[in-house]
Order: C-alpha cells, then structure tokens, then sequence
C-alpha cells in the first residue's frame, strides 16, 4: 500500500478505539474481520460465476453464428448476420466491465484486508499479495494473471470479424 492508501485507512477504518468501545472490542474486530474475508471470497465466487456464465453464452453465440455461416442454407436473412455478431459484441462488452468491476472491487477489498491485519498479529493476505507481485515480475506473467480481461476482449474482436466479414 502506498501512503495515502495507509493515511485513508487510518482515519476511515476505525468508527473508534478500543477505550471508546469497551471490553468487546478485539472480539468485535475480529469477527468483522472474519466477516469481511468472507465477502472477498464470496465476491470471487460471484465473478467465477458470472465468468462461467458469459464464457457459455458466448461459445454457444459462437457455435449459432458458426453454423448459420456454415450450412448450405444459412440463415434466411443476412440482417441475422450482423445481428449475431453485434449482439455478441455487446455481450462481451457487458462481461468486460463485469469482470473489470468485480477485479477492482476485490483488489479494494483485499486493501482493507491488509489494512486490518496491521492491527492483527499474522499479515497473512498482505504477506500472500507481496508473493504473488513477486512471481508476477514479466511481462507474460502479469498478461496471464489478467487473462480474464483478455477473454472477453477476445470474443469482442471475434463477432467483430463475423460482423465484418458476413
């Protein structure tokens, strides 16, 4: 994290202090802090959800596009030709900001993690995020780790193709 990220927790994450709100407090703090890395695992299962959901749209779009320009008679109507693919294009769009969405928002959430573990006696999803930076050092490495961005990037320029060339 970097100051300000520091500074915005300091003064933004604690309602009060340990005097302010009694003998509960570290039980509290810990079952918030319990609560809040179960909503960052249940958002990554929503964004795994959510991809599973688009990728089998999109192959089944695909594979309807596909055959429509395959068979011996295609499609009664060339507007389904464009129509298709621009459908297609605008699903991809949707499942980009989607995925984009869910990314930042995880990224966010894991800041308030380390936030909260700087009053914990293990930094276990800080140490976890400073190792994958770390393995995270080339060019390639960094293209896979968001790979799931690039997918529906790649489903876009596809239905563009099958726009262009129908």
């Amino acid at each position: 994290m970097n100051g300000h990220e520091q500074d915005t927790c300091r003064t933004t994450i604690f309602a009060s202090n340990e005097d302010a709100y009694g003998h509960r407090y570290r039980e509290h703090f810990f079952l918030q802090y319990k609560l809040f890395v179960e909503s960052v695992n249940y958002t990554s299962d929503l964004k795994l959800k959510l991809n599973t959901f688009f990728l089998t749209a999109n192959t089944a779009l695909v594979t309807a596009i596909g055959l429509g320009f395959s068979s011996q008679k295609p499609i009664d109507s060339s507007v389904w030709h464009l129509l298709l693919p621009l459908a297609g294009a605008l699903m991809a769009v949707i499942w980009l900001g989607v995925t984009y969405s869910y990314k930042q928002r995880n990224i966010i959430k894991l800041r308030i993690v380390h936030c909260l573990e700087e009053h914990l006696p293990l930094a276990l999803y800080k140490t976890e995020w400073a190792l994958m930076e770390e393995n995270h050092d080339s060019r390639l490495k960094k293209f896979l780790f968001s790979a799931d961005l690039f997918i529906p990037i790649v489903f876009f320029v596809c239905y563009l193709l099958f726009a262009v060339f129908s």
